[in-house]
């Protein structure tokens, strides 16, 4: 994996692979390449000091969006200890950090 911020631009780059690219998607900000067997071979993007910087904290939500997964699968994943997490009474809370390492 390279991950790679050209910070004149303010743009990020994540290679998982060293594949070609065939089509990628973009929305919010986020672009998403993928070879031509339609696996993600990295993500770009646009931006990223303001994804990033926003806060610390991330919502289940906001966790769930990012990584592009339902709800219930992302409280499999704190059920099975894949993913940490903070708790503030019925709330759970991720460290941004975390959730961009788990979508690397």
């Amino acid at each position: 994996m390279k991950v790679y911020h050209d910070a004149e631009i303010d743009y990020l780059t994540i290679d998982f692979t060293d594949e070609v690219e065939s089509k990628s998607v973009y929305k919010d900000g986020i672009i998403i390449r993928y070879d031509k067997k339609g696996h993600v071979i990295g993500v770009d993007i646009t931006d990223s000091m303001k994804l990033f910087a926003s806060s610390d904290m991330m919502t289940l939500q906001e966790a769930c969006a990012f990584l592009g997964i339902s709800e219930s699968t992302m409280r499999r994943k704190i059920r099975d200890g894949k993913i940490k997490y903070d708790k503030d009474g019925k709330n759970y809370r991720f460290k941004r950090a975390d959730i961009i390492n788990i979508a690397a």
